[in-house]
Protein backbone atom coordinates (compact mmCIF):
# COMPACT_ATOMS: atom_id res chain seq x y z
CA UNK A 1 0.00 0.00 0.00
CA UNK A 2 2.80 2.43 0.86
CA UNK A 3 4.57 1.89 -2.48
CA UNK A 4 1.36 2.83 -4.34
CA UNK A 5 0.64 5.87 -2.18
CA UNK A 6 4.06 7.53 -2.22
CA UNK A 7 5.70 8.32 -5.54
CA UNK A 8 7.54 11.17 -7.18
CA UNK A 9 6.97 12.84 -10.50
CA UNK A 10 10.30 12.99 -12.36
CA UNK A 11 9.19 15.79 -14.67
CA UNK A 12 7.80 17.86 -11.78
CA UNK A 13 11.00 17.45 -9.76
CA UNK A 14 13.08 18.55 -12.74
CA UNK A 15 10.77 21.51 -13.30
CA UNK A 16 11.04 22.57 -9.65
CA UNK A 17 14.83 22.41 -9.69
CA UNK A 18 15.02 24.38 -12.93
CA UNK A 19 12.64 27.11 -11.75
CA UNK A 20 12.12 27.46 -8.01
CA UNK A 21 15.45 25.80 -7.26
CA UNK A 22 17.30 28.25 -9.49
CA UNK A 23 15.47 31.13 -7.80
CA UNK A 24 16.56 29.93 -4.33
CA UNK A 25 20.17 29.57 -5.47
CA UNK A 26 20.29 33.10 -6.85
CA UNK A 27 18.19 34.70 -4.09
CA UNK A 28 20.25 33.30 -1.22
CA UNK A 29 23.60 32.84 -2.99
CA UNK A 30 23.59 29.12 -2.27
CA UNK A 31 26.81 27.13 -2.66
CA UNK A 32 26.89 23.33 -2.72
CA UNK A 33 29.73 21.16 -1.41
CA UNK A 34 28.61 17.66 -2.36
CA UNK A 35 31.64 16.00 -3.97
CA UNK A 36 31.74 13.38 -1.22
CA UNK A 37 28.32 11.91 -2.08
CA UNK A 38 28.25 12.07 -5.89
CA UNK A 39 29.21 8.40 -6.27
CA UNK A 40 26.69 7.23 -3.66
CA UNK A 41 23.82 5.19 -5.05
CA UNK A 42 20.34 4.75 -3.50
CA UNK A 43 18.91 3.61 -1.23
CA UNK A 44 20.11 5.94 1.50
CA UNK A 45 18.88 8.36 4.16
CA UNK A 46 19.72 12.08 4.18
CA UNK A 47 19.44 14.15 7.35
CA UNK A 48 20.25 17.75 8.24
CA UNK A 49 19.91 20.66 10.63
CA UNK A 50 16.52 22.32 10.33
CA UNK A 51 16.25 26.11 9.99
CA UNK A 52 13.63 27.27 7.55
CA UNK A 53 10.65 26.46 5.36
CA UNK A 54 12.78 25.95 2.25
CA UNK A 55 15.24 23.49 3.80
CA UNK A 56 13.93 20.42 1.91
CA UNK A 57 14.12 22.25 -1.42
CA UNK A 58 17.66 23.42 -0.71
CA UNK A 59 18.76 19.97 0.47
CA UNK A 60 17.36 18.26 -2.63
CA UNK A 61 19.21 20.62 -5.00
CA UNK A 62 22.54 19.02 -4.10
CA UNK A 63 21.27 15.45 -4.56
CA UNK A 64 20.81 13.95 -8.02
CA UNK A 65 17.96 11.58 -7.11
CA UNK A 66 14.50 12.73 -6.01
CA UNK A 67 14.18 12.81 -2.21
CA UNK A 68 11.08 11.59 -0.39
CA UNK A 69 10.82 13.99 2.56
CA UNK A 70 9.01 13.29 5.80
CA UNK A 71 6.88 16.45 6.21
CA UNK A 72 4.56 17.74 8.90
CA UNK A 73 1.00 16.63 8.15
CA UNK A 74 -0.18 20.21 8.79
CA UNK A 75 1.06 21.12 5.29
CA UNK A 76 -1.25 18.50 3.78
CA UNK A 77 -4.38 20.20 5.13
CA UNK A 78 -4.20 22.75 2.31
CA UNK A 79 -5.58 20.99 -0.77
CA UNK A 80 -3.35 22.62 -3.41
CA UNK A 81 -0.18 22.43 -1.34
CA UNK A 82 -0.96 18.78 -0.63
CA UNK A 83 -1.07 18.07 -4.39
CA UNK A 84 2.37 19.64 -4.85
CA UNK A 85 3.80 17.70 -1.90
CA UNK A 86 2.41 14.45 -3.28
CA UNK A 87 4.08 15.12 -6.63
CA UNK A 88 7.47 15.43 -4.90
CA UNK A 89 6.88 12.32 -2.79
CA UNK A 90 6.10 14.05 0.52
CA UNK A 91 5.35 11.71 3.42
CA UNK A 92 3.00 13.22 6.05
CA UNK A 93 4.03 12.85 9.68
CA UNK A 94 2.36 14.22 12.83
CA UNK A 95 4.86 16.26 14.85
CA UNK A 96 6.09 14.55 18.03
CA UNK A 97 3.56 11.72 17.62
CA UNK A 98 4.38 8.10 16.71
CA UNK A 99 3.05 7.31 13.24
CA UNK A 100 3.24 3.72 11.99
CA UNK A 101 2.04 4.76 8.54
CA UNK A 102 5.10 6.95 8.10
CA UNK A 103 7.42 4.09 9.04
CA UNK A 104 5.72 1.74 6.56
CA UNK A 105 6.13 4.33 3.81
CA UNK A 106 9.84 4.79 4.59
CA UNK A 107 10.47 1.02 4.56
CA UNK A 108 8.67 0.67 1.24
CA UNK A 109 10.62 3.50 -0.41
CA UNK A 110 13.97 2.20 0.84
CA UNK A 111 13.05 -1.28 -0.42
CA UNK A 112 12.47 0.28 -3.86
CA UNK A 113 15.88 2.03 -3.83
CA UNK A 114 14.62 5.49 -2.97
CA UNK A 115 16.17 8.33 -0.97
CA UNK A 116 14.49 9.45 2.27
CA UNK A 117 14.91 12.94 3.74
CA UNK A 118 14.44 13.44 7.49
CA UNK A 119 15.12 16.29 9.90
CA UNK A 120 16.04 14.49 13.16
CA UNK A 121 15.28 17.51 15.35
CA UNK A 122 11.62 17.23 14.32
CA UNK A 123 11.12 21.02 14.21
CA UNK A 124 12.82 24.21 13.09
CA UNK A 125 14.88 26.01 15.69
CA UNK A 126 14.33 29.60 16.83
CA UNK A 127 17.72 30.56 18.26
CA UNK A 128 19.99 29.39 15.40
CA UNK A 129 21.37 26.35 17.18
CA UNK A 130 20.31 22.72 17.28
CA UNK A 131 17.44 21.47 19.37
CA UNK A 132 17.68 17.90 20.75
CA UNK A 133 17.48 15.12 18.19
CA UNK A 134 14.45 12.84 18.45
CA UNK A 135 15.66 9.45 19.63
CA UNK A 136 13.43 7.35 17.30
CA UNK A 137 15.59 8.55 14.39
CA UNK A 138 18.48 6.50 15.78
CA UNK A 139 16.26 3.43 16.01
CA UNK A 140 15.06 3.97 12.44
CA UNK A 141 18.63 4.19 11.14
CA UNK A 142 19.55 1.03 13.02
CA UNK A 143 16.66 -0.85 11.41
CA UNK A 144 17.17 0.49 7.87
CA UNK A 145 20.90 -0.24 7.71
CA UNK A 146 21.43 2.02 4.68
CA UNK A 147 24.02 4.82 4.29
CA UNK A 148 23.26 8.07 6.10
CA UNK A 149 24.17 11.41 4.49
CA UNK A 150 24.29 14.66 6.44
CA UNK A 151 23.51 18.09 5.01
CA UNK A 152 24.73 20.87 7.28
CA UNK A 153 23.55 24.34 6.29
CA UNK A 154 25.58 27.44 7.14
CA UNK A 155 24.03 30.91 6.91
CA UNK A 156 20.44 29.69 6.46
CA UNK A 157 19.38 30.88 9.90
CA UNK A 158 20.66 34.40 9.41
CA UNK A 159 19.21 34.49 5.89
CA UNK A 160 15.75 33.88 7.33
CA UNK A 161 15.46 33.56 11.13
CA UNK A 162 12.40 31.57 12.11
CA UNK A 163 10.83 34.55 13.88
CA UNK A 164 11.25 36.82 10.84
CA UNK A 165 8.77 37.37 8.02
CA UNK A 166 11.29 38.69 5.52
CA UNK A 167 14.45 37.21 4.06
CA UNK A 168 17.92 38.74 3.97
CA UNK A 169 20.63 38.51 1.29
CA UNK A 170 23.80 36.87 2.52
CA UNK A 171 25.07 33.37 1.75
CA UNK A 172 24.06 29.76 2.38
CA UNK A 173 26.56 26.90 2.28
CA UNK A 174 25.21 23.37 1.82
CA UNK A 175 27.73 20.80 3.09
CA UNK A 176 27.08 17.13 2.23
CA UNK A 177 28.99 14.15 3.63
CA UNK A 178 28.50 10.47 4.40
CA UNK A 179 27.93 10.17 8.14
CA UNK A 180 27.36 6.42 8.49
CA UNK A 181 27.88 3.38 6.31
CA UNK A 182 25.85 0.16 6.68
CA UNK A 183 28.93 -1.52 8.19
CA UNK A 184 29.27 1.18 10.83
CA UNK A 185 25.55 1.02 11.63
CA UNK A 186 25.72 -2.76 12.13
CA UNK A 187 28.53 -2.29 14.67
CA UNK A 188 26.74 0.43 16.66
CA UNK A 189 23.84 0.44 19.12
CA UNK A 190 21.03 3.07 18.98
CA UNK A 191 22.67 5.20 21.68
CA UNK A 192 25.90 5.41 19.69
CA UNK A 193 23.96 6.20 16.51
CA UNK A 194 22.05 8.92 18.36
CA UNK A 195 25.31 10.54 19.45
CA UNK A 196 26.67 10.32 15.92
CA UNK A 197 23.52 12.02 14.53
CA UNK A 198 23.76 14.80 17.10
CA UNK A 199 27.40 15.46 16.20
CA UNK A 200 26.76 15.09 12.47
CA UNK A 201 24.14 17.83 12.21
CA UNK A 202 25.65 20.14 14.84
CA UNK A 203 25.37 23.76 13.80
CA UNK A 204 25.40 26.95 15.83
CA UNK A 205 24.88 29.84 13.42
CA UNK A 206 26.44 32.42 15.74
CA UNK A 207 29.57 30.35 16.29
CA UNK A 208 29.87 30.23 12.50
CA UNK A 209 29.09 33.95 12.16
CA UNK A 210 31.66 34.92 14.80
CA UNK A 211 34.32 33.47 12.50
CA UNK A 212 32.96 34.60 9.13
CA UNK A 213 31.10 37.89 9.77
CA UNK A 214 28.98 37.70 6.64
CA UNK A 215 26.54 40.62 6.18
CA UNK A 216 22.89 39.61 5.70
CA UNK A 217 21.26 42.68 4.21
CA UNK A 218 17.57 43.45 4.14
CA UNK A 219 14.79 45.68 5.42
CA UNK A 220 13.06 45.62 8.81
CA UNK A 221 15.67 43.27 10.24
CA UNK A 222 14.20 43.17 13.77
CA UNK A 223 10.55 42.94 12.70
CA UNK A 224 8.74 40.19 14.64
CA UNK A 225 11.68 39.43 16.93
CA UNK A 226 9.09 39.87 19.69
CA UNK A 227 7.56 36.59 18.50
CA UNK A 228 10.67 34.94 19.98
CA UNK A 229 11.91 37.19 22.80
CA UNK A 230 9.23 37.85 25.44
CA UNK A 231 11.11 38.98 28.60
CA UNK A 232 12.75 42.40 28.99
CA UNK A 233 16.23 41.96 30.51
CA UNK A 234 16.09 45.34 32.26
CA UNK A 235 12.65 45.44 33.93
CA UNK A 236 11.80 41.70 33.63
CA UNK A 237 8.33 42.50 32.25
CA UNK A 238 6.64 39.69 30.32
CA UNK A 239 5.36 40.24 26.77
CA UNK A 240 6.27 43.95 26.86
CA UNK A 241 8.67 43.86 23.91
CA UNK A 242 7.70 45.29 20.53
CA UNK A 243 9.60 45.19 17.26
CA UNK A 244 9.56 47.80 14.52
CA UNK A 245 11.87 47.96 11.50
CA UNK A 246 15.36 47.32 12.94
CA UNK A 247 14.48 48.02 16.59
CA UNK A 248 13.24 45.87 19.48
CA UNK A 249 12.10 47.89 22.49
CA UNK A 250 10.29 47.45 25.80
CA UNK A 251 7.00 49.32 26.13
CA UNK A 252 7.35 49.31 29.93
CA UNK A 253 10.84 50.68 30.60
CA UNK A 254 12.00 51.93 27.20
CA UNK A 255 14.97 49.60 26.84
CA UNK A 256 15.83 49.25 23.12
CA UNK A 257 18.29 47.46 20.85
CA UNK A 258 19.06 47.59 17.14
CA UNK A 259 19.42 44.39 15.09
CA UNK A 260 22.25 44.90 12.58
CA UNK A 261 22.98 43.23 9.24
CA UNK A 262 25.35 40.73 10.88
CA UNK A 263 22.62 39.43 13.19
CA UNK A 264 23.96 41.13 16.33
CA UNK A 265 22.23 43.48 18.77
CA UNK A 266 23.52 47.01 19.39
CA UNK A 267 22.43 49.61 21.94
CA UNK A 268 23.62 52.90 23.41
CA UNK A 269 22.05 51.84 26.72
CA UNK A 270 23.31 49.18 29.09
CA UNK A 271 24.18 46.15 26.91
CA UNK A 272 22.70 42.90 28.17
CA UNK A 273 23.03 40.53 25.21
CA UNK A 274 24.70 40.87 21.83
CA UNK A 275 22.58 38.23 20.03
CA UNK A 276 18.99 36.97 20.19
CA UNK A 277 20.51 33.58 21.00
CA UNK A 278 22.18 34.69 24.24
CA UNK A 279 19.07 36.72 25.15
CA UNK A 280 17.00 33.57 24.65
CA UNK A 281 19.32 31.49 26.85
CA UNK A 282 18.91 34.01 29.67
CA UNK A 283 15.15 34.20 29.04
CA UNK A 284 14.80 30.43 29.34
CA UNK A 285 16.70 30.35 32.64
CA UNK A 286 14.81 33.30 34.10
CA UNK A 287 11.40 31.86 33.20
CA UNK A 288 12.43 28.47 34.57
CA UNK A 289 13.10 30.05 37.96
CA UNK A 290 9.96 32.20 37.79
CA UNK A 291 7.61 29.32 37.00
CA UNK A 292 8.84 27.35 40.00
CA UNK A 293 7.26 29.91 42.34
CA UNK A 294 4.21 28.75 44.31
CA UNK A 295 1.73 31.07 42.59
CA UNK A 296 2.49 29.27 39.32
CA UNK A 297 3.04 25.65 40.44
CA UNK A 298 -0.19 25.82 42.49
CA UNK A 299 -2.14 26.57 39.33
CA UNK A 300 -3.41 29.93 40.64
CA UNK A 301 -1.63 32.24 38.19
CA UNK A 302 -1.48 31.68 34.44
CA UNK A 303 1.99 31.50 32.98
CA UNK A 304 0.81 33.19 29.78
CA UNK A 305 -2.57 34.32 28.45
CA UNK A 306 -3.94 35.97 25.31
CA UNK A 307 -7.36 37.21 24.19
CA UNK A 308 -9.08 37.19 20.78
CA UNK A 309 -7.81 33.71 20.01
CA UNK A 310 -9.28 31.32 17.46
CA UNK A 311 -9.74 27.65 18.34
CA UNK A 312 -9.66 24.89 15.73
CA UNK A 313 -10.04 21.15 16.17
CA UNK A 314 -9.88 18.02 14.05
CA UNK A 315 -7.92 14.82 13.45
CA UNK A 316 -4.38 14.20 12.23
CA UNK A 317 -5.40 14.33 8.58
CA UNK A 318 -7.90 16.58 6.84
CA UNK A 319 -9.25 20.06 7.37
CA UNK A 320 -9.75 21.52 10.84
CA UNK A 321 -13.04 22.93 12.13
CA UNK A 322 -13.08 26.45 13.58
CA UNK A 323 -15.15 27.17 16.68
CA UNK A 324 -17.77 29.90 16.30
CA UNK A 325 -16.45 32.22 19.00
CA UNK A 326 -13.13 33.89 19.69
CA UNK A 327 -11.87 33.44 23.21
CA UNK A 328 -9.14 33.78 25.81
CA UNK A 329 -6.43 31.14 26.08
CA UNK A 330 -4.57 30.66 29.37
CA UNK A 331 -1.68 28.32 30.10
CA UNK A 332 -1.49 27.24 33.73
CA UNK A 333 1.04 24.89 35.30
CA UNK A 334 -1.47 22.01 35.25
CA UNK A 335 -3.89 22.91 32.45
CA UNK A 336 -4.73 24.92 29.36
CA UNK A 337 -8.04 26.81 29.48
CA UNK A 338 -9.93 28.28 26.55
CA UNK A 339 -12.74 30.66 27.55
CA UNK A 340 -14.92 31.54 24.53
CA UNK A 341 -16.90 34.75 24.30
CA UNK A 342 -20.01 32.58 24.56
CA UNK A 343 -20.47 29.08 25.91
CA UNK A 344 -18.56 26.87 28.31
CA UNK A 345 -14.84 26.76 29.03
CA UNK A 346 -12.63 24.12 27.48
CA UNK A 347 -10.09 22.64 29.90
CA UNK A 348 -7.13 20.50 28.82
CA UNK A 349 -5.09 18.86 31.65
CA UNK A 350 -1.36 19.15 30.94
CA UNK A 351 -0.67 15.52 31.84
CA UNK A 352 -3.09 14.36 29.13
CA UNK A 353 -1.67 16.54 26.34
CA UNK A 354 0.75 15.17 23.72
CA UNK A 355 2.35 16.36 20.48
CA UNK A 356 2.81 20.01 21.48
CA UNK A 357 4.22 22.04 18.59
CA UNK A 358 4.19 25.39 16.80
CA UNK A 359 3.05 25.57 13.17
CA UNK A 360 4.05 28.46 10.89
CA UNK A 361 4.98 30.58 13.95
CA UNK A 362 1.37 31.62 14.63
CA UNK A 363 -0.40 28.37 15.53
CA UNK A 364 -0.04 26.43 18.79
CA UNK A 365 -1.09 22.79 18.47
CA UNK A 366 -1.46 19.75 20.70
CA UNK A 367 -3.35 16.49 20.92
CA UNK A 368 -5.91 15.73 23.63
CA UNK A 369 -8.02 12.56 23.71
CA UNK A 370 -6.95 11.71 20.14
CA UNK A 371 -8.13 15.07 18.80
CA UNK A 372 -5.93 17.85 17.45
CA UNK A 373 -6.48 21.33 18.92
CA UNK A 374 -5.02 24.50 17.44
CA UNK A 375 -4.91 28.05 18.83
CA UNK A 376 -4.33 30.93 16.43
CA UNK A 377 -4.10 34.62 17.30
CA UNK A 378 -6.02 37.23 15.33
CA UNK A 379 -3.46 39.99 15.94
CA UNK A 380 0.16 40.35 14.87
CA UNK A 381 3.17 40.63 17.18
CA UNK A 382 1.75 37.95 19.50
CA UNK A 383 4.16 35.20 20.46
CA UNK A 384 2.98 31.63 19.97
CA UNK A 385 6.50 30.45 20.75
CA UNK A 386 6.11 31.42 24.41
CA UNK A 387 3.49 28.69 24.91
CA UNK A 388 5.78 26.03 23.47
CA UNK A 389 8.64 27.31 25.64
CA UNK A 390 6.48 27.39 28.79
CA UNK A 391 5.24 23.87 28.11
CA UNK A 392 8.84 22.62 27.88
CA UNK A 393 9.72 24.40 31.12
CA UNK A 394 6.71 22.89 32.90
CA UNK A 395 7.81 19.43 31.74
CA UNK A 396 11.34 20.04 32.99
CA UNK A 397 10.18 21.35 36.38
CA UNK A 398 7.79 18.43 36.84
CA UNK A 399 10.42 15.90 35.82
CA UNK A 400 12.98 17.22 38.31
CA UNK A 401 10.32 17.39 41.06
CA UNK A 402 9.40 13.74 40.43
CA UNK A 403 13.05 12.66 40.79
CA UNK A 404 13.30 14.47 44.11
Amino acid sequence: MASRQYYHSKWFNRLLKATFGLYLIKRFRVKFYNEGIKSLKPPYLVIGNHIGTWDPFLMSLGIQEPVYFVISDAHFRNFWLAQVLKLVGGIPKSKKIADSGTIRAILSIIKNNGVIGIYPEGARNWDLKNIPVLYPTAKLIKSLKVPVVTTVMEGAGLSRPRWARSSRSGIINMNYSILLTPEQINAMNPDEIYQKITEGIHMNEYEWQDKNMVPFKGKNLAEYLDMFLVVCPRCKALCSLHSHKNTLSCTKCGYAVEYNEYGYLETDQEPYFNTPQTWSEWQNSWLYELFQQDEYTSGVNALFADVRTKLFTGKRRGRLRQYNWLGKVELFFDRIVFTPEKGRDYIFPINQITGVNVQNNNKFEFYYENNLYRFKFTTQHKSIYKYDLAFRLITKIRSLAAKN
